[in-house]
């Protein structure tokens, strides 16, 4: 007899959403739940697009503290 054992994935909580950023549309998300940008994220995915990087990651400080990753890229290429 076998025993067929089920696992539960369990579905990290992100915050997503758009911005706009030196005359580009942004996606942007975070790992975590009930996360924005900061000025200071805003202010890193501006020197980007500066530097002609058209997509990147995230490192934010939410304000509990904690460092959380995401990633970002310019929604008006695709």
């Amino acid at each position: 007899m076998e025993t067929a054992v089920k696992t539960q994935r369990r579905r990290n909580a992100i915050s997503k959403g758009t911005v706009k950023i030196c005359s580009h549309l942004i996606e942007w998300w975070l790992d975590g739940k009930g996360l924005a940008l900061s000025d200071m994220d805003k202010e890193y995915i501006c020197n980007s697009l500066i530097n002609n990087y058209v997509e990147g990651e995230l490192c934010a400080i939410t304000p509990q503290n904690q460092i959380v990753a995401g990633r970002w890229n310019m929604a008006d290429l695709y």
